[in-house]
């Protein structure tokens, strides 16, 4: 089957001013320290969304950018889909539409830092989770510090993270964080696996910060985390309860707060109001935390790529990423955007940017849903 996804774009990369970092190389421009994230010294806060330069045609990567700045984000989140990149065992790409390194630029020209979560397995509704099927077709014990699986991932970040290393801010690109593992403890307790993740990263060349990512039980923390990284929250609502489960001197921070939710075949359209997603973003501000919005952009399920759950009966999720979306499919500012907006303003220092042309769409107030979800990324 022809990959819809291969069609021949230009690959060209924009330029970052590598005098943009007062940050010496080798240091990390983000760390944390009694219970705040620093920059450079100086307590800050991540604002960011999450946008997936796989589900966003390469043509419409600044515009979207674009749009998450002027939403008063100060970085965009991405995961980074192995599948996407190795369809075939050894034949790894990263042209055209899997130019991440062009992404990653782009976000550094439009002035936003960027949280890079390279893990083998990212969910995000992607066809499985972003592991390649060459590789889950032999091996039995996925996700673990098995030797087979292991050699798979060291063989693919030999290929991916050298790309990496240049583009963090302490070499004057606009990497800032990088997340070792997706929501592992909802998974495993393989604690060697996550080691063996963390300091091949470190090994690469990778020295900003490191973070997990769990959702907001003990159990998950405790499995999902692993020393020398940030211990971050998923949830749609919870942030009491993430204060409660931080960890001593962590910094409060949720890497994805679900602001909508994805949709499966023969389901409707599932929304989140932006009382309700702005009151939990608010709470979460209010108590000194960060934030990344998933998903800030959704955008698209192009070709094959979308994912599926299982709960008796088989449930793919549909073409559209949309996930009521501050910056709805088609670029549409909606009311959730404005309340973000509104929201973020006062971190900034200075005027927000201002909105991008609009390329086509029309402006639409969310459609109500008898069903409310919490979402999983």
């Amino acid at each position: 089957m022809p990959d819809l996804l291969a069609s021949a774009l230009d690959g060209s990369s924009v330029a970052v001013d590598a005098s943009a970092t007062a940050t010496p190389i080798g240091a990390p421009t983000l760390s944390w320290r009694d219970g705040e994230i620093l920059r450079d010294g100086v307590t800050h806060r991540i604002l960011a969304g999450s946008i997936h330069y796989f589900r966003v045609h390469p043509d419409l990567w600044e515009d979207r950018l674009r749009r998450l700045a002027a939403m008063g984000a100060n970085t965009v989140d991405t995961y980074v889909a192995w599948n996407f990149h190795e369809r075939v065992e050894g034949d790894v790409r990263f042209d055209g539409w899997r130019d991440i390194e062009r992404f990653i630029r782009l976000a550094g020209e439009v002035g936003l830092d960027v949280f890079l979560r390279p893990s083998p397995y990212i969910c995000a509704e992607w066809s499985n989770g972003g592991i390649p099927s060459w590789l889950s077709g032999r091996v039995a014990a996925l996700r673990t510090s098995d030797d087979g699986f292991l050699a798979a991932v060291d063989a693919w970040y030999d290929r991916l993270i050298p790309r990496l290393v240049p583009l963090q801010a302490s070499h004057g690109g606009p990497i800032v964080a990088i997340q070792i593992e997706n929501e592992y403890g909802s998974f495993g307790s393989d604690a060697d696996y996550l080691a063996h993740l963390r300091d091949g990263l470190r090994r690469r060349g990778m020295v900003e910060m490191l973070t997990t990512a769990d959702g907001i039980t003990g159990d998950m923390i405790e499995h999902g985390s692993v020393a020398g990284a940030l211990a971050t929250f998923t949830f749609g609502t919870g942030v009491a309860r993430a204060v409660e489960l931080r960890r001593e001197g962590d910094a409060l921070m949720c890497s994805e707060l679900w602001g909508g939710w994805f949709d499966h075949w023969g389901e409707r359209h599932h929304v989140r109001s932006a009382a309700s997603a702005g009151g939990t973003i608010e709470e979460l501000l209010t108590a000194g935390g960060s934030v990344s919005l998933y998903m800030a952009h959704g955008g698209t399920n192009f070709g094959l790529w979308n994912g599926a759950n299982h709960d008796q009966v088989l449930q793919p999720t549909v073409t559209s990423y949309d996930s009521d979306a501050p910056i709805g499919e088609d670029g549409t500012l909606t009311e959730k955007f404005h309340a973000l907006r509104a929201l973020f303003a006062p971190f900034h220092a200075g005027e927000l940017p201002r909105f991008p042309v609009r390329r086509g769409g029309r402006a639409r107030r969310p459609r109500r849903s008898s069903r409310a979800h919490p979402c999983s990324g």
